[in-house]
């Protein structure tokens, strides 16, 4: 029995680079607490790393014959077959780019073969697959790690006891631009990594940064600066991107309730990328042929030189008030040039090369929030209030600092709450302790067009003659792949009435043949959805599968195709979504009555 209504919440922050995990138990009476009551785990295990709001979101199994597994900060620079960027696998929408070859193979530092001039231009390499394992095992054993961690912390806090008397529940935060697929797929690996939790959710990482950051300041010194009727763009700039959103507050009390404003917007400008420039700035700057005598584990993250400039990144406030300093590795073969600024291995740098480091991820983060004020404006919204600020880069004086100036520019103010980096953890706890039916966001805007493909009667010169064919059973001539839209993109999509839609179905066949049909859920992400299914703009996004074998066939309509022909059955039904709390819902409908349950595939 659970002790009295006590529940243990769980935020888990499974990021691209590095991952988080808060956590806090509800009052006695089941109620809410504070967001300062709000616990993280920060005794992550490794070497000097052991104080940390997150962990490197790395895991290696080692080379043969031992296998021996390490993840996390126990990964070293000299630690081979290491697995990085495991959550963009889990999204098969995810951009296959030669940035995101680079930036796994800085993770890892398998960087051979590779050239940094790259980084700007799309190809079709995108993260390697994995030997042996898919994407999601290699997720659920990372995730295992960190569950076994949290757990050993909970019952040295709680006690065994008392922590198994106690409803837990995990809630999982997922992107807001994660496809239906990739949501599955991480809802899969949280499963396989077993939490022992009575519940699991998923919230969108804005949600939850929105959630806490909101919620921090109503508790705060800063509770009326919020207001019902204003409007702010959340900035969640962290490890390998930038992603942001506008909301519009619609009411802040009893609970919060927001509305989508504007449709999210993103781009890979994150600390990472940063990363990336000073390696670029620092081949420049050397020369190419010194730098390539760098072995690659000595360039990679987590190496001596990264580290270094990681401290000199995580404080750096691009004031002109001191030089910086970074050991190079010896194989470079420079000891003392003072055209170059080294001076016995170590390379010192002023403010404006570091600012020149960091600029290309800063402007392009200051045109993404340009965007979303103008996407917000174009809507007919009032300018938004304020940007709020969060992540891993979030955290950083710089960045900040030239948000705060672009936002004082337009009369806009700029805010950070308290723990910008454990920001999205903290506000997945603090939507698990609101309990269920109060959800943050009211109102959602569709991301993309939703649809599917349908036959309709064939006309010459309106149709493509390719989609042409006869129906076996009629002799009728249909084009087939003509898309009919049922969502449009950047449609409101309202919590407390769901839109509903529906897939109209009619098959035929024989009393002999299998009677699982169904339809194909499709999508688009362009302004203007396409008439054809063969578009390449149009994609996949899940199969939708009814069983009819549990329907009487008494119901079914009878036909022939001719006289003395077989008999054949005709079937009309509906597959009915549900468009509510970011995700979709599935019926099957048949003669107005509910019959059993669908099947939804999101496999490729």
């Amino acid at each position: 029995m659970a002790a009295g209504n006590r529940k243990l919440i769980i935020g888990l922050d499974f990021g691209t680079t590095f991952s988080g995990v808060a956590y806090c138990e509800t009052d006695a009476n089941g109620s809410a607490r504070d967001v300062n009551q709000i616990q993280l785990v920060t005794n992550w295990p490794g070497q000097g790393q052991s104080n940390n709001e997150k962990v490197p979101s790395r895991i290696s199994y080692g080379a043969p014959p031992k296998h021996e597994t390490k993840w996390g900060n126990l990964i070293t620079p000299k630690t081979k077959s290491v697995h990085a960027l495991m959550k963009l696998r889990l999204d098969e929408r995810t951009k296959k780019s030669k940035q995101l070859q680079m930036l796994l193979a800085f993770l890892t530092g398998n960087i051979e073969g590779l050239s940094l001039d790259d980084m700007d231009s799309d190809g079709e390499d995108g993260p390697p697959e994995y030997p042996g394992k898919d994407a999601v095992d290699i997720v659920a054993d990372y995730l295992t790690h960190i569950r076994e961690h949290v757990w050993t912390n909970l019952q040295s806090q709680y006690g065994e006891a008392l922590l198994d008397s106690l409803d837990k529940e995990v809630v999982v935060t997922v992107p807001a631009v994660w496809s239906e697929r990739a949501k599955d797929q991480t809802l899969k690996a949280v499963t396989r990594a077993k939490f022992p939790a009575t519940k699991l959710m998923l919230v969108t990482e804005p949600e939850a940064a929105a959630i806490y950051a909101l919620k921090e300041m109503q508790e705060g010194a800063r509770r009326n600066e919020i207001q019902t009727g204003d409007n702010f763009v959340l900035c969640d700039a962290g490890g390998g991107t930038v992603d942001l959103i506008s909301y519009n507050i619609t009411q802040t009390s009893p609970v919060f309730k927001i509305e989508e404003a504007a449709i999210g917007s993103g781009d890979k400008c994150g600390a990472t990328y940063v990363d990336k420039e000073f390696l670029s700035w620092l081949e420049k700057w050397i020369g190419s042929d010194a730098y390539k005598l760098i072995p690659p584990e000595k360039t990679r993250h987590g190496s001596q030189l990264m580290n270094s400039f990681e401290m000199l990144k995580q404080h750096f406030k691009g004031d002109d008030d001191g030089d910086m300093e970074i050991r190079l590795p010896r194989e470079c073969g420079i000891e003392d040039d003072e055209d170059l600024d080294i001076d016995d291995q170590v390379l010192t740098l002023d403010a404006a090369q570091m600012r020149d480091i960091f600029d290309p991820c800063i402007n392009r983060t200051l045109e993404l929030i340009d965007g979303q004020i103008a996407s917000i404006l174009r809507a007919g919204r009032v300018k938004p209030k304020m940007v709020i600020v969060v992540g891993g880069f979030g955290r950083n004086e710089y960045l900040f600092k030239k948000v705060t100036e672009y936002c004082n520019e337009r009369g806009i103010l700029a805010r950070q709450p308290t723990f910008p980096w454990s920001a999205v953890s903290r506000g997945a706890v603090c939507r698990g302790l609101e309990g269920p039916m109060t959800g943050l966001v009211a109102v959602r805007l569709a991301r993309k067009h939703y649809g599917t493909p349908i036959s309709v009667p064939y006309r010459a010169g309106i149709h493509n003659a390719v989609d042409m064919y006869t129906d076996e059973f009629t002799g009728t001539k249909y084009a087939k792949g003509q898309m009919r839209w049922m969502v449009e993109k950047g449609e409101r999509l309202p919590e407390s009435n769901p839109k509903k839609a529906s897939i109209e179905c009619c098959c035929t066949f024989k009393k002999s043949d299998d009677r699982e049909f169904g339809a194909v859920l499709v999508g688009c992400d362009e302004e203007v959805a396409p008439k054809r299914y063969a578009d390449d703009s149009a994609y996949v996004i899940c199969r939708v599968r009814a069983d009819l074998s549990k329907v009487p066939e008494s119901k079914f309509t009878r036909a022939r195709s001719g006289l003395g022909a077989e008999e054949f059955l005709i079937a009309e039904f509906k597959l009915e979504a549900t468009f509510e709390g970011g995700n979709i819902d599935w019926k099957f409908i048949f003669d107005g009555k509910e019959y059993g349950s669908v099947s939804v595939s999101y496999d490729k």
